[in-house]
């Protein structure tokens, strides 16, 4: 696969970085994973908000040139580079300059992967994903806590952790307690007619298919925000991850307390579909 870094096409598997580099020292990186069908992203507006929003918070600046639209057509380039057809799962990564934490320079690197997106993303698992709790380590519930960064360390061990113990994921709390997020996704439950997801103070990095679908069912269910504790998830009647890549996944079981999946499946059909058919 050929992967494009700072606008030069580079062979995947024989690429390399600087060790200056310091997202590779610090991690000091940034990224967004966008899902393109047909070399369209439904949800590339939103992803560039995102990107803004982070990069304001980081007080990082992008190279003059590299506007989204300029950003976008890049990514085209290479999913037709590497002959990419229907989905596409991209990964734009961003790290800040080389050099140490006072010294060097500040200049963003920019690399651009793509990859075809495995077919069983795309539907509705029809068996009910099985989740645990992974309580080796806590996110903070401040402004970082909310960027979509490289720094993945909690992440990386509450996935390790969820495969030793069998799992499709693993649930992360924050310093309170309360869920933040999955090592994957935005969390949201069903209870009494109603859907609850977590509110941007509690750690988790900010969703682009979460606000997604909180704007597309404003008129028709109820969404509201709020910190969902443990004892609120064992009390649900549906449990679903959401992320940018599968759109939604059905929870069925957590520990010894399983779920249906009457919303979700309609969720999926009635609206998900509408945007990645």
């Amino acid at each position: 696969m050929q992967a494009r870094l700072n606008g030069k096409w580079i062979d995947s598997p024989a690429a390399s970085i600087s060790v200056e580099d310091r997202g590779f020292r610090y991690g000091a990186g940034i990224f967004e994973t966008v899902r393109f069908e047909n070399d369209q992203a439904p949800l590339w507006d939103r992803h560039m908000d995102r990107l803004s929003r982070t990069l304001a918070t980081l007080h990082w600046s992008l190279p003059a040139l590299l506007s989204p639209q300029r950003l976008q057509a890049e990514v085209i380039q290479t999913i037709q580079k590497n002959k990419i057809r229907g989905s596409a799962r991209v990964r734009i990564t961003l790290t800040h300059g080389e050099g140490g934490l006072f010294d060097g320079d500040r200049k963003l690197s920019v690399l651009i992967e793509t990859w075809p997106l495995d077919p069983s993303r795309k539907e509705f698992n029809a068996n009910g994903w099985v989740l645990g709790v992974f309580d080796g380590g806590r996110k903070s519930t401040d402004a970082l806590s909310r960027c979509k960064t490289t720094s993945a360390l909690l992440y990386t061990q509450a996935a390790q952790f969820a495969k030793q113990q069998k799992w499709n994921d693993a649930l992360v709390l924050n310093t309170d307690g309360a869920v933040a997020d999955s090592c994957l996704a935005n969390l949201f439950l069903v209870k009494a007619g109603t859907l609850y997801t977590t509110d941007p103070d509690q750690g988790a990095v900010e969703g682009v298919m979460q606000s997604w679908w909180i704007d597309e069912l404003a008129a028709t269910m109820p969404v509201r925000r709020r910190a969902i504790s443990l004892r609120d998830l064992l009390e649900a009647e549906e449990v679903f991850l959401t992320n940018a890549l599968f759109g939604i996944r059905w929870v069925g079981r957590i520990g010894e307390t399983s779920f249906g999946n009457t919303v979700s499946q309609t969720l999926y059909h009635h609206h998900l579909r509408t945007i990645f058919p």
